[in-house]
């Protein structure tokens, strides 16, 4: 049972011009973290919204698929005359470089902070956060932590180095969930840190519930005095774009509506992702009937911890 609160989604919405390690290029294409994460949490939540500055010229080069998605309205705030555009080159080693096509200046002019979350979005009943450390928008954060209900923070990818661990670690205590990748995790704190101590290190830091996304592999989740490990459903593997932000958006619908309970929304995270690399672009909304058969296929391993850190997550 939900709230009646929406589920609030703060992250750029993009459009993407991908191109594969081969030299094939698919795109342009609706993505963007924002995108993402709304489509994977909208599998669950009824009621899901994006808040991103965009273009005069949305809804030309979204195609109608944000409503098509049944995404709420009114949070797309026009701050350009034209949306984020990026190009994303993959490379052969599974990497990827990812350019702003108008620039860094037109990029930053279209990040938004809390304060300019629309009052139809407030409260909410869990929040999303793609986000770097940029000082306006954690100040902004603070002053509106009792409208966001539950928040995920997804870590920007730019600062996962270990000069900016200092100021993360500061961050995760306002932080109910955390989440990286695998990559992320050894560049922030150590190469040669085994996946179980890069959990165990953020725990040991603050954060309450650790979500760290391991690609085929599938995430592992720990808290102060619980760890599991989920493996994703036997599903098609198309295109990987967006599925570590698909990944937090179902774990975090599937934890509002199950407050507490980590094999829930790691089954929600993990079929979210699935449903979103099953294809090239957003999936179709119909696929939506498949999500909790691929939740109940999804492996769950459930280990012991002996380590104990403090911390209380919201419900």
């Amino acid at each position: 049972m939900t709230s009646g609160r929406p589920l609030l989604i703060m992250s750029n919405i993009i459009i993407d011009d991908v191109w594969e390690a081969g030299g094939v290029h698919r795109g342009p294409n609706l993505g963007g973290a924002a995108v993402w994460a709304a489509v994977g949490a909208r599998f669950w939540w009824p009621a899901v919204g994006i808040v991103a500055g965009v273009g005069e010229d949305i809804e030309q080069v979204s195609s109608g698929l944000l409503r098509k998605h049944q995404l709420l309205p009114n949070g797309e705030l026009r701050r350009a005359a034209h949306t984020i555009r990026s190009t994303l080159r993959y490379q052969d080693d599974g990497g990827r470089t990812e350019t702003p096509a108008f620039g860094p200046d037109h990029f930053q002019s279209l990040q938004l902070t809390p304060d300019d979350i629309p009052g139809q979005f407030r409260p909410a009943s869990a929040a999303y956060i793609f986000r770097d450390l940029w000082p306006e928008f954690w100040n902004s954060y603070t002053r509106h932590r009792s409208d966001l209900g539950t928040t995920l923070w997804e870590l920007q990818g730019d600062v996962a180095g270990p000069q900016h661990w200092p100021a993360i670690k500061e961050r995760l205590p306002d932080i109910d969930i955390f989440s990286l990748n695998l990559a992320e995790g050894c560049s922030l704190l150590g190469e040669a840190l085994s996946p179980r101590e890069i959990a165990a290190e953020l725990v040991n830091a603050g954060a309450r519930v650790v979500v760290l996304r391991m690609g085929a592999q599938g995430a592992l989740i720990a808290t102060s005095d619980h760890r599991l490990t989920v493996r994703p459903p036997n599903y098609q593997v198309v295109d990987v774009t967006g599925g570590g932000n698909a990944f937090c958006g179902g774990f975090l619908s599937g934890w509002a509506l199950k407050p507490g309970d980590l094999e829930h929304a790691a089954r929600t995270g993990a079929a979210s992702a699935a449903l979103c690399i099953g294809q090239y672009g957003l999936p179709d909304p119909a696929t939506a009937n498949f999500a909790v058969r691929l939740a109940n296929a999804c492996h769950v391993e459930w280990e012991p911890i002996d380590s104990i850190a403090g911390g209380t997550v919201h419900a």
